[in-house]
């Protein structure tokens, strides 16, 4: 069911993000959680594609999702790790026991928009929130970010 809604809230978002992005601080983190496990690849697109859009006409939405940002930002960058996820091969919910994989060749306007989404989430939030999220972040993580996206 998570995953499904949040394909249909990317296709909806990616009609008409104001209108998902209002809501945005109720199901953030829900939305970042069905992401994370949609296996269709075109789903999980026009999911990532939606929730970019929605995060980009309310960034004030991470503030407000949760009562610590720094949780609010780390359910999205467990989101977007989750692409480099083998998929069936492993649990996206528990990124320490996978080996990463490249974000997917054929995804790489997604990659670049993603990439652009975390550099901007990072330069909102500050040095000191980012450095509260990084040592919640598994090494793995932190070097997946480091090595790909430049974080």
């Amino acid at each position: 069911l998570a995953e499904n809604t949040s394909s249909a809230l990317g296709r909806l978002a990616l009609v008409q993000p104001t209108f998902v992005s209002n809501d945005l601080p109720r199901f953030l983190v829900g939305w970042c959680d069905g992401m994370a496990r949609i296996q269709d690849p075109i789903e999980r697109r026009d999911a990532f594609q939606g929730f970019i859009q929605t995060v980009y006409a309310n960034p004030g939405a991470i503030q407000e999702a949760t009562r610590n940002p720094v949780d609010a930002i780390t359910t999205i960058l467990f989101a977007v790790v989750s692409w480099h996820v083998p998929t069936g091969g492993g649990d996206a919910g528990n990124v320490y026991n996978n080996p990463f994989q490249p974000f997917p060749p054929e995804e790489q306007e997604l990659f670049g928009t993603l990439q652009k989404l975390l550099v901007d989430i990072r330069t909102s939030a500050g040095e000191e929130v980012w450095t509260k999220v990084q040592n919640q972040l598994p090494v793995n993580v932190r070097q997946l970010l480091r090595e790909t996206y430049q974080m």
